[in-house]
């Protein structure tokens, strides 16, 4: 058995700071357990975003939430949940 060996760790060499959770500008929130979660956002910008997702939803008439969508429509918050997942 030999006592060298070829192996190097690459972790020592890496740069993995890409890698790191997004850095939020502004305020920050944090959970119970100390993650960071994104800033709360107010009711009328709930219902908004719920009218938003379900404007070409099946047996909705399609005019009238976007009447509706149009009536709360309002600033989002500054943090965008699931950006590249688009609503289904």
């Amino acid at each position: 058995m030999t006592e060298k060996h070829s192996y190097t760790n690459p972790s020592e060499k890496l740069d993995l700071s890409h890698l790191e959770a997004q850095v939020t500008k502004g305020k920050k929130y944090y959970d119970e357990q100390g993650w960071e979660i994104p800033p709360p956002m107010s009711d009328r910008e709930c219902i908004y975003r719920c009218l938003e997702n379900c404007i070409n939803l099946a047996g909705l008439d399609k005019k009238q939430v976007m009447r509706l969508a149009e009536d709360f429509k309002t600033m989002k918050t500054e943090i965008v949940r699931n950006e590249e997942y688009p609503a289904l």
